[in-house]
């Protein structure tokens, strides 16, 4: 950058002197034999004016590739970039179906007086009732409560009679089931009286050799009001008991002219139970898993052993879908890898204070970061204070391990059997914003000095340069000398005067900077090739959480190159 104004300088300023030495000559000397031709110019301090520098952007310096992890928006502003492909999760509480098998059936078996009503005809008044019990405990035990539940149960009413010959249950005939069952039957005799009665529209006959059986299907079941009423229903995960009544009542009729006794059977028989849709609280098994975030193509000067970040705020953006009604709470380790080694870790959620996934939702972001506050992007927002251990040293990997995945305990309307998805996508999106404590380190060098200095005997140089900083971090500058080979001059010392100070565009830094160079011997400096520079900047309090943008910069200006006790040229 300023070697080859030096370099113009310099050459010009010996081509002077030289071209006024060489007309003083006298051409009958051998000047390699009888002369010494070593020419020392410049005095005690020769002064070189160079070029100024143009700005050096951020843009410049971190020179970065397509698809670095560092990007900068719309605006310019940096932020340590990566996105990932999520995982999908599938979660399902199992159906109940319960066979007929499993459920008993107590018959009623009762005499009735049938008295003469009016000439030829004998009436009573039935009432009768049928229990069925069930108690099974080796159902899915990932249902945990059960308030409500539409099922599938279909079911008969049987009543049959000891006699030959017909009796007549008559119209207003009616049969009542527990007030927490609901109803559904087809068949134009009979009408629904609210959810749970059956009532006949019409008289209905039967006879010993012609039962009645009247089919009906349970459709749903108010497990909540069967708990309260009788102390049974699901009692706890995978155990399910009934024990339900039913009620049959009403006038019957025989043709008859003396009093006599029946004996009428009634039986409320189920072929089966199946659970469809419950309202209820669940605990599903949800293997939850995010996939590891992989940090690529990191500019140079982010994978320097030394450097520290501390961002101001660093993010971790969780976007979620959730098919399922069941809210999800879920806690795990994150934890960082550098060269397949774990430099860090940090607790998310946990039982305390989980991380909730919520129910229903199509596209959900949970933004985990470090400060307080939400933020604008999220529809949650997680402060996770030590966040950005992650990334103090950038890592190659993050993952997310020992993941707790439950359902929440809140009641929710879910079909047994279906598969819900969990879906989680992420990225990382850390601005480039940081605390007292972090540290850049930037590399580079000078080179290809030694075609004009190999000639030359300089004890010391000194560039001097005003240096106008609009970066929020303050720069620390390291210098060695080297040779063509990259190899450092350790006979070559190097200093640099003053730290660059930090600056803001709306209110930029100048420093003035001074970097010397000398040597014992002065050959050694014919060697040098050039400057292997380190620039470590450093973030402090007086500038935390300015935001790095691409067109701030740094300008070296006023530069000029002094030699320190001229510079002597050897013209053999």
């Amino acid at each position: 950058m300023n070697r080859q104004s030096m370099n113009k300088a310099l050459l010009g300023v010996l081509t002077l002197s030289l071209f006024g030495m060489a007309s003083c000559v006298d051409n009958d000397y051998d000047l390699s034999k009888d002369i010494d031709m070593s020419v020392t110019v410049g005095g005690d301090d020769l002064s070189i004016p160079a070029s100024d520098t143009k700005d050096i952007t951020l843009e410049k310096i971190f020179d970065l590739e397509e698809g670095s992890a560092v990007q900068a928006n719309s605006e310019g502003d940096y932020s340590l970039l990566q996105k990932g492909t999520g995982t999908e999760t599938k979660v399902k509480v199992d159906e109940v179906s319960i066979d007929g098998s499993d459920i008993t059936s107590d018959a009623d078996e009762s005499q009735f007086n049938f008295e003469v009503s009016m000439p030829g005809v004998l009436k009573a008044q039935i009432e009768a009732q049928s229990t069925v019990r069930l108690d099974k405990s080796d159902l899915t035990k990932e249902l945990t409560t059960l308030s409500f539940a539409k099922i599938n149960m279909p079911a008969t009413v049987a009543v049959s009679v000891t006699s030959q010959k017909m009796v007549t249950l008559e119209k207003g005939f009616g049969i009542t089931f527990p007030s927490y069952y609901t109803i559904s039957i087809d068949d134009s005799r009979y009408s629904l009286e609210g959810t749970s009665r059956i009532v006949f529209n019409e008289s209905v006959s039967l006879s010993a050799q012609k039962p009645l059986e009247i089919p009906l299907n349970v459709t749903g079941i108010d497990f909540a009001a069967m708990k309260k009423e009788k102390n049974k229903g699901w009692m706890e995960p995978g155990h399910l008991m009934i024990e339900d009544p039913v009620q049959v009542e009403g006038t019957a009729s025989i043709e008859g002219t003396e009093a006599m006794s029946l004996t009428i059977i009634t039986q409320f028989k189920v072929g089966r139970i199946e659970m469809q849709e419950i309202t209820g609280t669940v605990n599903p098994d949800i293997d939850l898993t995010i996939s590891p975030i992989t940090i690529e193509n990191l500019p140079d000067f982010l994978k320097d052993e030394t450097v520290r970040i501390d961002m101001t705020d660093p993010r971790i953006y969780l976007k979620v879908s959730n098919s399922s009604p069941v809210k999800v709470d879920f806690g795990g380790v994150l934890k960082a890898y550098k060269g397949g080694a774990e430099i860090a870790t940090v607790e998310v959620g946990g039982a305390d204070a989980p991380v909730q996934i919520p129910g229903n939702v199509e596209e959900y972001v949970i933004c985990l970061h470090r400060q307080q506050g939400e933020v604008a992007d999220a529809d949650e927002s997680v402060t996770v204070a030590n966040l950005n251990e992650l990334i103090r040293v950038i890592p190659d990997e993050i993952r997310m391990d020992n993941i707790e995945a439950n359902a929440t305990k809140d009641e929710v309307i879910l079909t047994l059997g279906k598969e819900y998805n969990v879906k989680t996508d992420y990225k990382i999106d850390a601005p480039l914003q940081f605390n007292e404590g972090t540290t850049i380190v930037y590399k580079d060098a000078f080179d290809g000095w030694n075609g004009d200095l190999n000639d030359l005997y300089i004890k010391e140089l000194v560039v001097s340069m005003d240096a106008t900083n609009t970066i929020p971090l303050g720069m620390d500058m390291t210098v060695e000398a080297v040779d063509a080979e990259g190899n450092v001059l350790e006979e070559v010392s190097a200093k640099v005067s003053e730290q660059i100070q930090a600056g803001t565009p709306e209110a930029p830094s100048v420093t003035s900077l001074h970097i010397t160079l000398n040597a014992a011997n002065p050959e050694a400096f014919r060697k040098l090739d050039g400057l292997k520079y380190s620039v470590a900047a450093r973030s402090s309090a007086a500038t935390a959480g300015q935001v790095l943008n691409k067109e701030q910069h740094l300008r070296l200006d006023k530069m000029v190159i002094k030699v320190k006790g001229g510079v002597t040229v050897d013209l053999n």
